[in-house]
């Protein structure tokens, strides 16, 4: 009896190990492979939304963004966009830009 008592006893952990799963086909581990590339490509190419808050007012920050280049595009239409910092201030309502590291304005929000 003793025996039998180990053989069972030894068997156990091995059925707590897998936790009674079925083994994946090769279409299952081709589908879950492809699910986890998409996810990763997602979670590398996450573009975070930024709003700032301030005494009641919210400004998204892309919003801020695209005014400050059509503000520039209107002075300057031939101008490449390579570089563009952007300076917000809540407390004035502004935000000021820098682009190209020569050309510098400001917009409202």
């Amino acid at each position: 009896m003793d025996k039998e008592n180990t053989v069972n006893t030894a068997a156990e952990p091995e059925a707590k190990k897998r936790g009674d799963r079925k083994p994946m086909t090769v279409e299952e581990k081709a589908a879950a492979a492809k699910a986890r590339a998409e996810s990763k490509a997602k979670a590398d190419s996450l573009k975070p939304t930024v709003i700032v808050q301030f005494q009641g007012t919210d400004v998204d920050l892309d919003t801020l963004v695209e005014a400050a280049k059509a503000d520039f595009r209107q002075a300057k239409k031939r101008t490449p966009i390579t570089d563009l910092k952007l300076y917000v201030k809540p407390e004035e309502r502004v935000a000021y830009y820098v682009i190209n590291e020569k050309f510098n304005g400001s917009v409202s929000f």
